[in-house]
């Protein structure tokens, strides 16, 4: 009796991207993570850049309420 094959994944571009990912590390999956953790850090990075820049009423306090304000202080002491 044969095993039933696998479901075939949705073609939404993600395989393609986690190739293209670790392929810009030289096949080194653990590079690679590394990589994505990195940009993680800076896109948050901007995000809380942008959110001190955007008026609370331009964004009708939206961000505000939503993600509270991370400050260097409050990394340090919790």
């Amino acid at each position: 009796m044969r095993s039933p094959e696998p479901a075939p994944e949705p073609d939404d571009g993600l395989e393609r991207n986690v190739d293209t990912v670790i392929a810009s590390c030289d096949g080194d999956a653990r590079a690679a993570v590394r990589a994505l953790i990195i940009q993680v850090a800076y896109l948050e990075h901007e995000i809380q850049y942008f959110r001190v820049a955007v008026s609370s009423g331009f964004s009708r306090q939206w961000h505000h309420k939503r993600w509270p304000v991370e400050t260097d202080a409050s990394k340090t002491n919790g």
